[in-house]
């Protein structure tokens, strides 16, 4: 591949052959990453279920290893006081027990991961509004923080059904990224 044949990338060198490797690279990269991306929101939309029992799972071991840590904190982290050492084995055991509910319950896992979202929703949309000033983007800061609000309202009162809108939403923009990344893997090197 000659210098003419290919677009050249400021981090990667300036002779040819670097050029030319670089491309590969980035070209493979895009590759993996578009299989990975298409390959996730395939799985999604044909097994949305599947994708739902997944997303409940990794929910729970996440509140698993966060209460593994934060009990191990408490029984064996230096230079914690008393109080500090006794909420966080409070915390870590709360943890544990939430963590084998989600495990055990599926579907209620994703009603609190639901609840979560709906709720941090809320909290940031009014945070955006209270935030909003009087400037250039008060306009854009009101409609986000109200948009912000009402879904969080509506992931509150169908949380299982609000996660499921995620997911699919998902899926639909890993399908965009895979075809995008291989649109990119065809045309990155090309000359202008």
């Amino acid at each position: 591949m000659s210098q003419q044949n290919v677009q050249g990338f400021v981090f990667y060198g300036d002779s040819a052959d670097q050029t030319a490797a670089a491309v590969k690279a980035i070209r493979t990269g895009l590759v993996i990453g578009a299989v990975l991306a298409l390959l996730a929101g395939g799985f999604i939309l044909g097994f949305p279920n599947g994708a739902l029992a997944v997303i409940a799972v990794v929910f729970g071991l996440f509140i698993l290893i966060r209460g593994i840590v934060r009990l191990a904190l408490g029984l064996f982290g230096p230079g914690l006081s008393a109080g500090g050492r006794t909420l966080s084995i409070i915390l870590g055991i709360l943890l544990i027990a939430a963590s084998i509910f989600v495990l055990r319950n599926l579907e209620a896992g994703l009603a609190v991961l639901g609840l979560l979202i709906g709720l941090s929703w809320i909290v940031d949309g009014i945070a955006m509004l209270v935030e909003s000033g009087r400037g250039v983007v008060r306009g854009f800061s009101l409609v986000a923080g109200l948009i912000s609000v009402i879904a969080g309202v509506v992931v509150l009162f169908v949380p299982v059904t609000g996660v499921a809108v995620l997911t699919i939403f998902t899926a639909i923009v890993f399908l965009v990224l895979g075809v995008l990344q291989v649109i990119g893997a065809i045309m990155v090197g090309r000359k202008r």
